[in-house]
């Protein structure tokens, strides 16, 4: 059921009603209204359950109107009484909303809504206040020169009775005037008549006058502007005479048409058809209803065809009244619906879902039809609308290093739409040009794209902020949307890779790099930082390069590597060294880490190899190897002139150092004979974890520091 919000609806009054049992809790919520008369009003009451059982009982709901049963809703079925409509399926999910059609005086009053469930039971009120608004109009506008004159200012069909009238002229208070006697029209509205008195006057009458009223069902004061104009002085009792024999007369014209016409719809003569009652603005897709109300009709039920016209032809809607769809309408479909509300009167009703392209300058007729004599009344469905239903924000970067903001908005009606583009930090907010694109759907409908550029400098600021909001003949209030750097969906935060990995050796330079991309703007901070191996302290470290440079790439982003350069040494093994990065975009810094490092000493050969003549003919050979970590290292000593021979097992001695790396000497020995062959020759190879390939040293006949004699070694 499509149901009309008025401005004048408050919905302040929350009742929260809580009954605690064991095994259920029911809370019910009712709100209080105010509606035009003639309006379409929904008595809202939700109720909330808790369904811990797996097959829970359905709720009852009872309404009640001067201690009266409207509204019966159980597991007998529905009762309703006429104009009133309520959802069975909705009150099984726990909104007991009742709705009331063409509202008038006498609905107003107290309605209790009654839920019970699982033995609980609640009553709840909620006031209708209706409201009629005033008609004004001035009887005589003639006044006297020099004389004192009195101007009435009567307002009529009012409801409820308090209303305040108030004169000015060029927009000054007059404060000589009197407000008369509320007086009850026969329909329950009310009338009275305001009057001025103005001194003498005898001038120019160019002055404005002004009539202004007051009343509950006004959102803006209702004024009558009028000029006065002088009559001669011997006409001038004759005039004013008139001018209130006038209006006495028209407020007895007022009051005898409104008594006829009462008596005229009470006597059972003839029928009269009210004209379609809807509402002022169709949405598209938002389930809609219209009425058409026939009374005093004779014995019989009446005829009733509802049609559709558009460009002069007409289709009958069929008379469908599946209480099925009445729960579910599609986008093509009608139910419609005739109550009896007593003294020979029907209400017809015809529900549906307004689409634009199929109801757009479509006229919906309800044709009566009795004693082949045929009534009509026509509803055109010229003020149709369809809200922006998708709505989507896309930013992309210039290559002048601006950002370009695309506002699409899609599936609207009508075409007229109002973009507004700002930007600013806090309440300081300015006016950005932007400019619209609109373009028409096949279903009838607009689509618009709004652009709009800002300079990417302005993200420097984390509370910098962009704004844009759209009006349309659809929405209750404008659509914002409000956009930041710190936005989750920004889509220009810097990546940060691990940083790359390196071998620290001790006491050498260790360049750490991290590579930062995919930034904007050109706002990048980085800080390095040092975890000892047995502390959890962070202490910053002087960076060796303290301004980055950014790179600007080919999509407008930015990238940079930042490089500390450490010298580590072993007693800083276990340390843990972080690149952490901050940018306007981030709300927290992004840090990436080495991990815990591991400083390794690469073996240094500073002494050549030691050659010495033994006793017993033989060469001993010596090697020694200096400030390597970690201990494990390799020595392979071989002979021969392919190195396919191995020596017999050298000996290794290792020693540890002050600055905790180690020290090796590795010796070996063979006979001095094998010397004789000048291509004799003997290798000695290393290979530590530090080193990329492994070293070695060859030694020949040549490289002996004795010379040869008769086949042996002398020194």
């Amino acid at each position: 059921m499509f149901l009309i919000h008025h401005n004048w609806d408050r919905l302040i009054i929350l009742f929260p009603l809580l009954l605690y049992q064991t095994g259920a809790v029911l809370d019910v919520f009712v709100p209080s209204h105010r509606a035009l008369t003639g309006s379409d009003v929904l008595l809202r009451c939700s109720f909330q359950v808790d369904k811990t059982s797996p097959n829970p009982e359905p709720p009852i709901v009872i309404w009640y109107f001067q201690d009266k049963e409207i509204v019966r809703f159980d597991n007998k079925g529905l009762s309703l009484s006429p104009r009133a409509s309520f959802n069975g399926l909705a009150a099984n999910m726990g909104d007991a909303s009742l709705s009331l059609a063409n509202v008038s005086i006498s609905d107003e009053g107290i309605y209790r809504c009654r839920v019970i469930y699982q033995q609980q039971q609640k009553d709840t009120r909620v006031i209708l206040e209706v409201l009629v608004p005033p008609v004004i109009f001035i009887p005589n506008k003639v006044i006297s020169k020099n004389k004192e004159n009195t101007v009435m200012c009567m307002a009529n069909g009012f409801y409820p009775e308090d209303i305040d009238i108030s004169w000015y002229k060029d927009n000054e208070p007059l404060t000589n005037s009197e407000l008369g006697k509320q007086e009850r029209n026969p329909d329950g509205t009310y009338r009275v008549t305001g009057t001025m008195t103005l001194p003498p006057m005898d001038g120019k009458m160019d002055h404005n006058f002004y009539c202004r009223v007051q009343h509950a069902s006004l959102q803006q004061p209702l004024q009558k502007d009028f000029q006065l104009e002088y009559e001669d002085e011997s006409n001038s009792s004759v005039i004013v005479a008139c001018g209130i024999a006038v209006g006495v007369l028209l407020v007895g014209l007022v009051i005898g048409a409104i008594i006829w016409n009462q008596r005229r719809k009470a006597s059972l003569q003839g029928h009269t058809v009210s004209e379609i009652k809807g509402p002022a603005k169709l949405l598209d897709g938002e389930e809609t209803t219209l009425y058409c109300t026939v009374s005093n009709c004779p014995q019989g039920d009446p005829q009733v065809t509802w049609i559709e016209e558009r460009s002069g032809d007409q289709w009958e809607i069929p008379q469908c009244r599946d209480s099925g769809e009445a729960e579910q309408l599609l986008g093509d479909s009608y139910l419609i619906t005739c109550r009896n509300e007593g003294l020979q009167s029907y209400c017809f009703s015809l529900r549906f879902v307004p689409r634009v392209g199929k109801h757009r300058d479509m006229t919906l007729i309800c044709r009566f039809v009795w004693a082949g004599k045929t009534k009509e009344k026509r509803f055109h469905c010229t003020n149709i609308y369809a809200k922006p239903a998708q709505v989507s924000v896309v930013p992309s970067l210039c290559e002048s290093g601006e950002i370009l903001y695309s506002l699409t908005l899609r599936g609207f009606y009508p075409r007229h739409i109002s973009i507004t583009w700002a930007c600013g930090v806090g309440d300081s907010q300015g006016r950005i040009l932007s400019k619209e694109q609109i373009e028409v759907k096949p279903d009838l409908t607009f689509s618009v794209c709004s652009e709009a550029r800002i300079s990417g400098d302005l993200y420097k600021d984390p509370e910098f902020r962009v704004c844009v909001t759209w009006e349309h003949g659809s929405l209750d209030a404008p659509g914002y949307r409000e956009i930041s750097i710190l936005d989750p969906e920004y889509p220009w935060e810097p990546v940060v890779e691990p940083i790359q990995d390196t071998k620290c050796l001790h006491n050498s330079p260790t360049s750490l790099q991290c590579n930062i991309s995919e930034y904007f703007p050109d706002a990048l901070t980085v800080t390095w930082l040092r975890k000892g191996a047995e502390s959890e302290e962070l202490t910053e470290v002087p960076n060796t390069h303290p301004y980055i440079r950014s790179n600007k790439q080919t999509d407008n982003t930015y990238s940079c590597t930042p490089c500390l350069i450490i010298y580590p040494s072993l007693r800083d093994q276990g340390a843990e060294y972080i690149c952490r990065v901050t940018h306007p975009s981030l709300v927290r810094p992004i840090d990436t880490s080495t991990g815990t490092i591991n400083v390794m000493a690469k073996p240094v050969f500073l002494d050549p190899v030691q050659m010495d003549l033994l006793t017993n003919d033989r060469i001993q050979f010596s090697i020694t190897l200096r400030n390597f970590y970690p201990r494990d290292i390799h020595i392979n000593w071989s002979q021969g002139e392919k190195e396919t021979k191995f020596i017999q097992p050298h000996t290794d001695t290792v020693t540890q150092t002050d600055e905790l790396t180690y020290d090796l000497t590795s010796v070996c020995s063979l006979p001095g004979y094998q010397f004789s062959n000048p291509e004799y020759k003997v290798h000695v190879t290393w290979n530590h974890v530090t080193m990329e390939a492994p070293e070695s040293r060859e030694l020949c006949v040549t490289d002996l520091p004795w010379r040869r004699d008769c086949g042996s070694y002398t020194g």
